[in-house]
């Protein structure tokens, strides 16, 4: 379809992952603006050695950036708390959680409140400047509509609702950040810590402030020479899921 004929491309909306195997669950979590596409890899691969995985999909994400901004990070926190419901209501007692980036906050968070038995982190910020989190919203819904071949014009314009959208919950979204990194040392689980050596620089000094204030008696850091932000995609994508599989094993 064309767009000089008033068309655009439509893009599937994303799915939650769930795939069936023993009874060690692995609880997924995906970055801020993305979906369930940062894990897929990942939980296909621990799947295969016996895991069963479970990715769930955070309201608003994975479809048109629009319904992203009708959600707040206290309705993706309570995605992440029902997914790890859904776990124990399933009748897993041992699950691990893998975080991505803001994925990576939530593992956190989940790890100070529940019952985990691994805590594994990828590019997780230990803040996040309100305004940068509104242009990562703003870049994400340019990027969607040039995907859909809408006009730059057409672009423009619904580009203003996101323009105009104002800073509070964005601010409770740093605030929910903050929180949990100064809560680090409630974490006394087996925990791991990855950055992206590729990456900004703000994701390495975080991964060592993880590292240095969470209790855990068993705890890895490591960085991986070829990763930017999106680990769980990039060149080191197998070596990040072996150290993955090494840990939790």
């Amino acid at each position: 379809m064309k767009k000089g004929f008033g068309f655009v491309i439509k893009i599937l909306p994303a799915k939650e992952i769930y795939l069936k195997g023993d009874n060690h669950a692995v609880l997924l979590l995906h970055s801020f603006t993305s979906h369930t596409r940062d894990m897929k890899k990942v939980a296909t691969e621990l799947n295969k050695t016996g895991y069963t995985c479970y990715a769930p999909l955070y309201s608003g994400h994975g479809q048109t950036p629009e319904q992203l901004l009708q959600y707040n990070v206290n309705d993706w926190w309570q995605d992440v708390m029902k997914a790890y419901q859904f776990l124990k209501d399933e009748g897993f007692q041992k699950i691990t959680v893998i975080g991505l980036s803001i994925g990576g906050i939530f593992a956190l968070r989940l790890a100070q409140l529940k019952k985990i038995e691994h805590v594994i982190v990828l590019s997780v910020p230990i803040d996040r400047d309100p305004e940068r989190l509104k242009k990562r919203i703003i870049d994400y819904a340019n990027n969607y509509k040039k995907i859909e071949e809408k006009s730059a014009l057409q672009i423009s314009h619904e580009l203003e609702v996101f323009n105009q959208m104002p800073l509070d919950s964005l601010i409770k979204f740093q605030e929910f950040i903050r929180f949990t990194i100064q809560n680090l040392e409630k974490i006394t689980i087996p925990s791991a810590i990855f950055y992206g050596i590729r990456d900004d620089k703000l994701y390495s000094i975080s991964a060592y402030t993880i590292y240095k204030n969470v209790n855990s008696s068993e705890k890895l850091i490591k960085g991986f020479k070829q990763s930017k932000h999106l680990m769980t995609l990039g060149k080191d994508q197998i070596e990040i899921i072996n150290e993955i599989l090494d840990f939790i094993n």
